[in-house]
Parts: structure tokens; sequence; C-alpha cells
């Protein structure tokens, strides 16, 4: 990542920490220092965390890497877990420290947190929220709250590991799985008892796997469903429901698309990420045009050719039965 890279992202004002915790506990740092720039991008390459680009982990690497960090930022503790984190200078906030913060007020018998979203992926902004997994082995009940803490907004996910994993299989049959990305993406904030790793390292490998083969049945739905907005977007005459049904028809042809591929499914921007992954954006493009004024034909184009790869527009002749009651 460039200097220039960082500048993009987050403004000139840029300043960046060395921060130490102690191993296997929650709590705040033992140790705190500056590090500048140049250091930060001396060590940055040697670590593989795209998704990641503000953020350094150095609690996992091996020797020679561990002796190559030092050489740019001086003698490391081995009894302690460090991470390089990015801050704004201009702000009085650092968003991994309050996670870490809320975590240790609420939850201090937790055995794993991962922050994830926007903060993680390097891209926050002062609107963005902090979206904490926590695991807690004694949970009465699995729940969502949204909360605000040292004025950031909260998305927290709490679970014990058996309801993470029972709504972790329900957004896989959904193709949606926001709490697997969160953890295999996601900076993993506390790992008490080695649950944290696991958790990631599971997550990843069913990232990997993708999600199920669609079904006929689920093929012929999107299918349908993307022929009869076509099919009005193609009709409209007013300019307002041209836009309406040309937005409702992005999401539908795009989540067809990536049906198609068998990737993975988002919401809202997600979504578009999503396209971007699989080299599907130009229906992005193409929607973008016909808002501009430039016409429909584009987006009507692009349209046609994610139906063709899925089977064709659903013409007449189609028949689904309905199930018995």
């Amino acid at each position: 990542m460039s200097g220039d890279d960082v500048r993009h992202a987050y403004g000139d004002n840029m300043g960046w920490r060395l921060k130490g915790y102690a191993k296997r506990r929650s709590g705040p740092p033992v140790s705190v220092r500056e590090i500048s720039r140049a250091q930060f991008l001396e060590i940055r390459p040697l670590f593989d965390a795209e998704d990641n680009p503000w953020l350094v982990d150095l609690h996992e690497v091996g020797p020679d890497i561990w002796h190559r960090v030092e050489q740019v930022l001086g003698p490391l503790d081995p009894g302690q877990d460090y991470y390089v984190t990015g801050y704004p200078l201009d702000w009085d906030k650092d968003p991994v420290q309050v996670a870490r913060d809320l975590i240790d007020e609420r939850y201090p018998l937790a055995t794993a947190a991962f922050l994830g979203g926007s903060v993680a992926a390097g891209n926050y902004t002062a609107n963005s929220d902090l979206d904490i997994i926590v695991i807690v082995d004694d949970l009465p009940c699995a729940f969502r709250e949204t909360l605000e803490h040292r004025g950031w907004p909260v998305e927290l996910f709490c679970h014990t590991i058996e309801s993470f994993q029972d709504f972790v299989a329900r957004d896989i049959q959904d193709r949606r799985p926001p709490l697997l990305h969160m953890c295999a993406e996601g900076f993993l904030m506390l790992d008490a008892d080695g649950t944290g790793q696991r958790m990631r390292a599971e997550a990843r490998a069913l990232l990997d796997i993708g999600p199920p083969i669609p079904t006929a049945t689920e093929l012929e739905d999107r299918r349908y469903g993307a022929t009869d907005l076509l099919e009005d977007l193609i009709g409209a005459r007013d300019d307002d429901e041209r836009l309406f049904v040309a937005a409702r028809l992005l999401t539908c042809a795009g989540e067809l698309a990536l049906v198609v591929q068998n990737k993975w499914l988002g919401h809202g921007k997600w979504l578009l990420r999503r396209l971007r992954e699989a080299k599907a954006d130009e229906l992005v493009d193409a929607y973008r045009a016909l808002v501009r004024g430039e016409g429909a034909e584009w987006f009507i184009e692009v349209v046609e050719h994610v139906l063709t790869s899925a089977g064709g527009r659903m013409e007449v002749g189609y028949r689904r039965e309905a199930s018995p009651r």
C-alpha cells in the first residue's frame, strides 16, 4: 500500500500506533507508542491483510518476519500481542479501542470478539458504526442490539457458539452470511481460549466452499422475477416509473448473476461489492447510464445477458404447481 493510497483513503491527517496487549487476556493495552507513516508503510507489505489496509496484526507472525518487523519498529516483547492501528489525527476516537472498551465493560467473561464492517475493512467514515460479534458461553439467548458507546454507533451481535452456528447455517442457505464475513475478514479483538481462532478458520473454510448449488426452483423463481421487471422496464413510459423499476431490477438481476456463478450475495452496498468481486459490475455501469438519462438500452442488454446465462427469460408457457395443502 503506497503513501498515496493511505492519503486517498484517510486524508493527510493519519497517525499510527503500535499497541501491545497481554496474551490471552482482555483489557486495555499494556503498551502504546506512536510510529511513523514510513514505519507503517515499511512493515505493511509483510502481512496478508488486503481487506484491512489500516491495521497490522503482529501476534501470528513467524520468527523470520518478527525479526524484520523488529528491525523497523525496535524490540518487541514476546509476552504481548501487538497490533498497529491507524487513526485519524483529527478524531478523538480510536474505533478499535472503543470496541475493546465496550467488550471489557459489558462482557468481561466473553471468550471471543470480532470487529467487522467498514472499520475492519479500513474504509470507515465519521458516520460508520462498529459491527461487533461477541461470544459468551452462558448467554441466555442470542440477540442483536443497537447502541452507542463513546460517541460511536454500535451494532452488537451476541451469541453462544451454538447460536452462532445456527445463525450461520441459516445465512448460508440464504447465500448472505454476514457473520462469516465478520469472522473471516474482521479484526479478532479477543480470543481468551482459542475459540476466536477456531471460528476464524472455520469461517474462512466455509466462505471458500461457497454457497449451496442453486436448485432448479430457485433459478426459476429468480428468472421469473427478473423477466417480469425487465418487461416492466421495456414498457415504461413514465421516467419516474422507469427509475423505480430499474432500481429493483438492478438488485434482482445482480443477485441472479451471482447465483449463476454460485457466489455469495449481499444487501445494499455489499451486493455492489460482491458484484465487483465476481467481475459482474457491468450491470452497475449500465444502470448508472440509465440514471444519468442516457437511455435504458444498455441496461436492458446487460440484463438480457444475465437472463441468458441463467437459462433465459421465463416465457409464455411457464407453469408452477402449488404445493398441496
